[in-house]
C-alpha cells in the first residue's frame, strides 16, 4: 500500500512539475517560435529570392537573436522552424509578387 501512494504523491509532484514549467517558460518559448519561424521565414524569402543574396547574409538583418530557428531553402520556397520542428512556417517566391507566407503552424 506505500508503494501504490509514494506512486501517487510522485505521479502528483511530476504533473504539478509539468504544468508550473508550462505555465512559466514553455508557453512562451512555443509563443516565440511561432512567432519568430513566420517572420523568419518571410525575411529570409525575401533576403534570398528578391534581394538574391547568400543564406549566410540573409540571417545577419534579424535584430533579434533566432540563433533557435533553422531555416531550410527549398526550391522557391523557405522553410523556418523552432522547437525540435514543432512550430514550423514556410514562405513562397512568387515572380511579380515577391514572398508570401504560406503555411505556418
Amino acid at each position: 500500500m506505500k508503494l501504490v501512494k509514494g506512486f501517487a504523491v510522485l505521479v502528483v509532484a511530476l504533473g504539478v512539475v509539468a504544468i508550473a514549467a508550462w505555465q512559466f517558460w514553455l508557453k512562451d518559448q512555443v509563443a516565440f517560435g511561432e512567432v519568430a519561424t513566420a517572420y523568419g521565414a518571410k525575411v529570409v524569402c525575401s533576403c534570398r529570392f528578391v534581394a538574391e543574396r547568400e543564406m549566410a547574409s540573409c540571417k545577419n538583418d534579424f535584430t533579434e537573436d533566432v540563433s533557435a530557428v533553422t531555416f531550410k531553402e527549398t526550391g522557391n520556397s523557405i522553410m523556418a522552424s523552432a522547437a525540435a520542428g514543432l512550430v514550423s512556417a514556410t514562405a513562397t517566391f512568387e515572380p511579380g509578387l515577391g514572398c508570401t507566407l504560406v503555411d505556418a503552424d
